[in-house]
């Protein structure tokens, strides 16, 4: 048998990520003290080094102060890229600061809560942080970067003051929106939107709720839908707001806003006369009605640009905002007139 000092002479830096159940470029942080590691984390690594008297070799010492130049962006699956638009127009604001700052970017796509491609990544030791697409409550891949070690920014809020955020201010805008259309008085506002568990479609609903409170006014229950999760029930729920006459319509997205076009032109109810109609979020999917729609207005190129500005600034040692809200424009348009 092998004595302990020449088992330890013989570690490397792979069996000390192995034995730790972390990655190699977790060690690697924890050994040059440099990327943004736990400091738990940090103090198993050193523990155990001290403990196995494990000396990194020459490749190892430079594996712990290189850096691969890669940063990756977690978008939902590719199905869900085509329907949002927003997650094109903010992979191509995170794609356009990386290559202005020496970066390559990596695309990875979700489905549901399985971390398997991220953790290969990460694994493999190919990406030096990463950027959350979107933010969900309880949020599984937050809680898995944080358990690596690995910087990363989240686009959208989390419940966690330690996940660097970068989000537009999704309740306040919402909560604007709404408050004009009661200024213009329509009373009976419906909302239409999912009950996910994704942060920013249950910020919008509370900025249309607050809406109601700053006046003294009471929601109309029978007024909102937040069981849209397919187009048939959003077909269905536009037909009932109709025969309940409804004021106007509030959509949560462009995405549900679309279909609610649709189905009011294919029942030939006019906009705005037969109902008014207004979106919580833009895009070019809104533009091929011949009325124009109001709605909020945020830069979605630009809050991928931030945030990556503000990784790339991490993985430099900088020291950044925890959280950045980035302004909105109300668009007020044919459809509530």
């Amino acid at each position: 048998m092998r004595d302990n000092g020449e088992k330890s002479r013989k570690m490397t830096i792979n069996d000390v990520a192995e034995q730790l159940g972390v990655s190699i470029s977790t060690v690697s942080r924890a050994i040059s003290g440099k990327g943004r590691i736990g400091s738990e984390t940090r103090r198993r690594v050193l523990e155990f080094i001290e403990e196995h008297d494990y000396h990194p070799n020459s490749s190892a010492k430079s594996l712990a102060q290189a850096k691969t130049e890669n940063i990756a962006l977690l978008i939902p699956e590719i199905k869900t890229l085509v329907a949002q638009p927003f997650f094109y127009m903010c992979m191509c604001g995170v794609n356009e600061v990386a290559q202005a700052r020496g970066y390559d970017m990596f695309v990875v796509t979700t489905n549901g809560t399985d971390v398997t491609r991220l953790k290969r990544l990460l694994d493999n030791g190919k990406v030096d942080g990463v950027i959350l697409g979107n933010t969900h409550r309880d949020d599984v891949f937050a809680k898995f970067l944080k358990s690596r070690g690995c910087p990363f920014v989240a686009i959208g809020s989390l419940d966690d003051d330690s996940v660097v955020q970068v989000d537009h201010d999704n309740m306040g805008a919402c909560r604007d929106l709404t408050a004009i259309l009661l200024s213009r008085k329509m009373r009976r506002i419906a909302y239409m939107g999912r009950s996910d568990n994704l942060i920013v479609n249950e910020e919008r609903f509370r900025g249309y709720l607050q809406a109601y409170r700053d006046i003294g006014m009471d929601v109309d229950a029978s007024l909102v839908y937040r069981d849209n999760m397919t187009e048939t029930i959003i077909r269905k729920n536009t037909d009932e707001l109709v025969r309940k006459r409804a004021d106007c319509i509030l959509c949560q997205d462009d995405d549900i806003c679309n279909i609610v076009l649709q189905e009011l032109y294919s029942q030939n109810v006019s906009i705005p006369g037969g109902m008014r109609v207004a979106s919580c979020h833009n895009s070019k999917v809104l533009d091929s009605y011949p009325v124009a729609v109001t709605s909020l207005k945020f830069d979605n190129t630009e809050i991928g640009r931030v945030a990556c500005d503000v990784l790339l600034d991490m993985l430099d040692g900088k020291k950044v905002q925890g959280k950045m809200l980035l302004d909105y424009e109300v668009v007020l348009k044919e459809s509530t007139k």
